[in-house]
């Protein structure tokens, strides 16, 4: 106790801020009270004046200058620290974009609505100014009347605030349907009924606040909705979305009612469905296009789409529009729906939609690309059970809609020898190719029932026989007859597996012993070869492809179909052809097309990845650069394959795929497309083995022409592209006369493939910018031969261009447009050489631009109002292009002109690399890049018009004319695309682009961060890709042995191919 009384109470004084040590100054406090006395004593004698409604002048001067006086004192004894000047500025505002807010002072109005500079009696009336300007109005007019306030001014400056059911809401709902009566209130738990109970038995006031002496402080006005099934969205969500609101316009909400009114009156119109579906979009968006869209907002968007997908899918009935419909429900459910669900649905899909390609397909996009789920054998099953199925479905139907099930299984078949290529089982596809071609090209002349044909083949490959494409293979034609004379080759022996390295670079040796086995195991083994460690996946029986050698008949298209797939999993483009819109769409197929996955890395970092940012500008301004862009997408002709200077769809193998690393060997291609041509002669199947020999082979492609033409000296079209390749090679000379000795020839059967001739003779000419030789050529048409003594005048003109008229239009009526648009081509370019026009600049080396483009884009309108394929009329825009590109290159022109023309172009094909590639660099010449970037936004990037290569082409550009930190953010959208996701290409091209800035080679030194990320991300887009794995073993330097071992696993979970195994290494090392 005594210690307790000896303990000093402290006293809440002590707790008192110290008084200030500063001594007053007197004379201040004397003038300041002086001051106070002079103002009141000023104030009080206004006030005797205010009265008698009379000034005087005298007191009011000195009131003012004494006023001015102590203004005056007041600045000297202040100081003056209120400016600040900062001459370097806040970096971070560049980094942001913007001032930090809490740096920014707050600002308050005053004057009352008075205005500077205006009349004193004049204000701003708030009652009619809106936000777009203000009004201004004279309070004396107005003091007669009195301002009537508007009670719900307030309500309509707040923005309206999301409200959604809460939670439990609905269980609850489902509650009270089982009770014996309707309950007025929601009905809570036990423990907030007592809670209630409680607070019933308080007063009124007390339940509904806090009581003024609770620690919580003053109650609050509660932020709840009066029901209270609902609740703002503000109180559940963090972050940016509380107090998230959505202003709609009246318009919009008419629109809305419009829609669901035209919905209930045609309910089995698709078109209202889906406008009514995306209607929903901009309810959610609003008048307020910046505002963030919340990941509440769009899972509850999602939710309501589903339900009008449903209650379309009950109305619809058309195949057409059942598919559109479903691939939207499952577009949206993707947003809300876990993986299991999504797969589920898919699988059902599937199967009550049995003849779609389009839902199967989507289905196996899902599948193959689902990181969590995927497995190669329940993916090989999918594909094998659709095989199954569309078999069975032609045996079943008539034979008028046998080309379209055909055309499906063509492209299935292509997809799964893609996926089980790019999975590691290299020899199984090649296999399955060799089956398909011996048996639709090589088979036997005599006609075999169908067991018959089963029989044969079979012993034909257990027989071991050199295959299609293998040296010494004579087909199995020739075997069928001659079985006896057959010859077997030698047993060969796989190449030994590389050592391993024993240091840290273990995944690194592994990767490249993976790669050197792979490139000497493609092709299939046979049972009497010495395979390494006795691989089970090296020999292919006849049981392992014999459900997938399949005979596909040769009727309508169905055989160049097969043949534009083999190539296509070739890594090769397909053959040119009017009718290949199947064949195009698988080219341009992201799963499908892939070379860029094969392509060497060398060859991207040089061609893709560096191309042309350290050229000066020269040569960037030379039109010629463009025709090196990689993975074009344009329609193939014969120009593309054989022209010299114009863009090209065949690479020199050897560029791309150095030391014969490649998909397929090179040696066996070459020898494929051989044998083909000899078994199964077609003119574009032989055009285009012309084209891969002249491309890869120039020095034997006079020998192999010569040797083409012996055996059919009647087809015009290996003339034509034998003169092509002597342009190209620069023997000017021999192509003339070839091109003069087929057009003398008297074959009136092919009369109709002469004027290809006449055509490719005519550009000949211009290629070399002799325009008159092209003019004598365009006026010898009429006459059937060439005339280098025509001359041009009005009659042979009139004749000519009659001549062209007349043949086209017959053409178009006869609904034939790709001979008809060669004569529109044809009346063009003579209107570029006679014509003169002063609307565009124009040399003595140049023609009339603006009258012949003219003609190409009057009569490509008009293919556009007939019910033809848009090939023709996109093959005829590229010959326009053609005639720019070589008016470009001899003379002066309008930049102006050319874009508008181009932005024409692209509006109705935006997917052309031909008028993308010419409108950048007509671009590049003002460093205008926001242009570019505005069509690639507005036009070629949209959702329906986006595809592969034009994201490739925007990299590309902004690789050439932005910043590191512009091309990262183009490979983002690229990768986040419906389009890029499944391109493994594309994301080999980011890592390595990513690996490149990393090492400075991208200008300058730039950190490398993010590249084990962006690898990771790959793997679980293209789970099936064992490049990809491959890739970042090889790439990655600083990443840890114990993510790798991981990585390396996963190999083995997705059932992917390995050669050498680590397992037992890598638990030594644990």
């Amino acid at each position: 106790m005594s210690e307790l009384a000896r303990t000093s109470v402290p006293k809440f004084g002590s707790f008192k801020p110290k008084s200030s040590q500063a001594i007053p100054d007197k004379n201040h406090d004397e003038k300041e009270k002086r001051r106070i006395e002079e103002k009141l004593h000023d104030h009080s004698r206004d006030r005797e004046h205010g009265k008698h409604r009379h000034y005087s002048s005298t007191t009011k001067e000195r009131r003012n200058e004494r006023i001015v006086k102590e203004d005056h004192s007041r600045d000297r004894e202040e100081p003056l620290d209120i400016f600040v000047v900062d001459r370097k500025g806040d970096e971070k505002n560049l980094a942001y974009g913007s001032i930090h807010r809490y740096d920014v002072p707050l600002f308050h109005r005053t004057g009352s609505g008075h205005i500077l500079g205006a009349s004193s009696d004049t204000k701003i009336d708030r009652d009619h100014g809106d936000e777009r300007g203000i009004v201004l109005n004279s309070w004396r007019d107005r003091k007669s009347g009195s301002r009537e306030k508007y009670i719900f001014s307030k309500l309509e400056m707040q923005r309206p605030r999301l409200l959604r059911l809460r939670p439990g809401s609905l269980a609850q709902e489902s509650d009270n349907r089982e009770r014996d009566y309707i309950p007025l209130g929601t009905i809570r738990g036990d423990k907030r009924r007592r809670i209630g109970d409680v607070g019933e038995r308080q007063s009124g006031s007390d339940s509904d606040g806090v009581n003024y002496r609770s620690i919580h402080g003053k109650a609050k006005t509660k932020d709840d909705p009066l029901d209270d099934n609902l609740e703002f969205v503000s109180n559940s969500d963090s972050g940016s979305d509380a107090g998230s609101s959505i202003k709609i316009d009246a318009s919009i909400k008419q629109r809305g009612v419009e829609i669901s009114r035209r919905v209930d009156q045609f309910p089995q119109e698709i078109q209202a469905w889906l406008s009514l579906i995306e209607h929903q979009d901009v309810l959610l968006r609003g008048t307020d296009d910046r505002r963030r869209i919340t990941n509440a907002e769009i899972q509850s968007t999602a939710e309501i789409k589903i339900h009008m997908y449903e209650k379309a899918l009950e109305k619809v009935v058309s195949v057409g529009d059942r598919e559109t419909l479903l691939l939207g429900l499952m577009l949206e459910g993707s947003k809300i729906w876990e993986i299991k669900t999504q797969s589920d649905r898919w699988q059902q899909i599937s199967k009550d939609n049995i003849r779609s390609l389009v839902l199967w397909k989507s289905y196996l996009d899902f599948k193959q690309s689902s990181f969590s789920t995927f497995r190669y054998e329940e993916v090989k099953d999918i594909f094998l059970s659709r095989i199954k199925l569309l078999c069975g479905v032609i045996i079943s139907t008539p034979v008028e809609q046998h080309n379209t099930l055909f055309e499906q299984l063509i492209y299935v078949l292509l997809r799964y020898t893609i996926f089980v290529r790019e999975s590691g089982f290299c020899e199984l596809a090649i296999a399955i190719w060799q089956g398909l071609l011996e048996l639709n090209f090589c088979a036997p002349s005599r006609p075999l029932a169908k067991n018959e044909i089963t029989e044969s083949f079979k012993e034909f490959w257990e027989s071991e026989v050199p295959r299609i494409g293998e040296d010494g293979s004579l087909g199995w034609r020739h075997f069928a007859k001659n079985a006896e004379d057959s010859t077997i080759p030698d047993a060969q022996t796989d190449v030994a597996a590389p050592v391993l390295s024993r240091d840290l670079e273990l995944f690194k040796s592994w990767a490249a012993a993976e790669r050197s086995i792979i490139k000497s195991s493609r092709l299939p083994a046979r049972t009497m070869d010495e395979v390494m460690e006795d691989d089970p996946y090296r020999v292919i029986l006849i049981s392992d492809i014999e459900d997938l050698t399949i005979c596909v008949p040769n009727s309508g298209n169905l055989h160049k179909l097969l043949l534009d797939a083999f190539l296509i999993f070739c890594r090769l483009p397909p053959i040119p052809g009017a009718q290949d819109e199947a064949s195009r769409d698988w080219w341009n197929d992201s799963f499908v097309r892939g070379e860029l996955l094969e392509f060497s890395q060398a060859w991207i970092k040089e061609k893709f990845l560096l191309g042309n940012r350290d050229s000066d500008d020269s040569q960037t301004l030379d039109i010629t650069s463009i025709l090196s862009n990689c993975s074009g997408n344009f329609t193939h002709s014969t120009e593309s394959m054989f022209a010299g200077l114009w863009f090209k769809n065949l690479e020199l193998w050897q560029n791309v795929y150095p030391d014969d690393s490649g998909p397929v060997p090179y040696h066996w291609i070459r020898l494929t497309l051989k044998q083909l041509t000899e078994a199964s002669f077609r003119e574009d199947l032989a055009e285009y083995y012309l084209a891969f020999e002249w491309r890869n082979e120039p020095s034997n492609i006079k020998k192999i022409s010569k040797n083409i033409l012996k055996q059919h000296p009647s087809s015009l079209r290996l003339y034509n592209a034998y003169a092509l390749i002597e342009q190209s090679r620069g023997n000017h000379d021999i192509a003339q006369s070839v091109f003069s000795a087929a057009l003398q020839m008297d074959l009136s059967a092919s009369s109709n493939d002469s004027i290809i001739l006449w055509k490719s003779l005519v550009w000949t000419h211009l290629e070399v910018n002799n325009r008159t030789l092209a003019l004598q050529t365009l006026l010898s048409i009429p006459i059937g031969i060439p005339d280098p003594s025509i001359t041009s005048n009005p009659t042979t003109l009139l004749k000519a261009k009659q001549h062209f008229t007349s043949t086209r239009d017959f053409l178009l009526s006869s609904s034939n447009p790709n001979q008809g648009i060669i004569y529109n081509e044809l009346l063009a370019l003579l209107t570029y050489l006679t014509s003169t026009s002063t609307t565009e600049p124009q040399s003595s080396h140049q023609g009339d631009i603006s009258s012949s483009l003219s003609i190409f884009t009057t009569f490509s309108t008009l293919l556009s109002t007939r019910p033809f394929s848009s090939f023709a009329q996109e093959q005829h825009l590229q010959s326009a292009t053609r005639l720019l590109f070589i008016h470009l290159k001899h003379g002066p022109y309008r930049p102006v002109f050319i874009r508008n023309l181009l932005t024409t172009f692209l509006t109705t094909f935006p997917r052309n690399s031909i008028f993308l590639a010419l409108f950048i660099w007509n671009e590049s010449r003002f460093r205008v890049e926001n242009r570019v970037r505005n069509i690639f936004l507005n036009t070629i990037l949209t959702p329906q018009n986006e595809s592969l290569t034009s994201h490739l082409a925007a990299i590309k550009f902004e690789m050439q004319s932005g910043t590191v930190h512009s091309v990262r953010a183009a490979f983002e959208r690229a990768v986040s695309s419906p389009v890029g996701k499944g391109a493994g290409g594309l994301w080999k091209v980011y890592i390595l682009w990513l690996s490149t800035i990393s090492r400075g080679t991208f200008g300058s030194q730039h950190s490398g961060k993010g590249i084990k990320e962006v690898w990771m991300r790959g793997i679980r887009a293209v789970p099936w890709i064992k490049e990809m794995y491959l890739l970042g073993f090889e790439t990655l330097d600083r990443v840890g042995d114990d993510e790798l071992k991981s990585v390396y696993r996963v190999l083995g979970e997705k059932e992917l191919r390995v050669h050498i195994d680590l397992e037992e290494r890598l638990e030594n090392m644990e």
